[in-house]
């Protein structure tokens, strides 16, 4: 995905929610991600990619982090 694809997409986002602060959360949040992505392509110069996100790379990372630790023990009910 280039800059444009990515400009593209969140001027199309904007275009169907009209007025973002009135818009539901889905629709502000995918707003938010076109313009990083945008944001982020600006300067980059080559095509979008998951694998070269270091936003998304930080998520992958936390998930897989947080997937291998042990979960805590359910506390039992109070007794009585």
């Amino acid at each position: 995905m280039t800059h444009h694809a990515a400009r593209a997409a969140l001027e199309a986002v904007l275009a169907d929610t009209g007025d973002l602060e009135s818009a539901d959360a889905g629709a502000r949040a995918e707003a938010a991600e076109w313009q990083r992505i945008s944001d982020l392509l600006l300067d980059h110069g080559g095509p979008y990619a998951p694998d070269t996100d270091a936003y998304v790379q930080g998520q992958l990372t936390a998930r897989h982090h947080h997937r291998d630790r042990p979960r805590p023990p359910v506390p039992s009910p109070p007794s009585g």
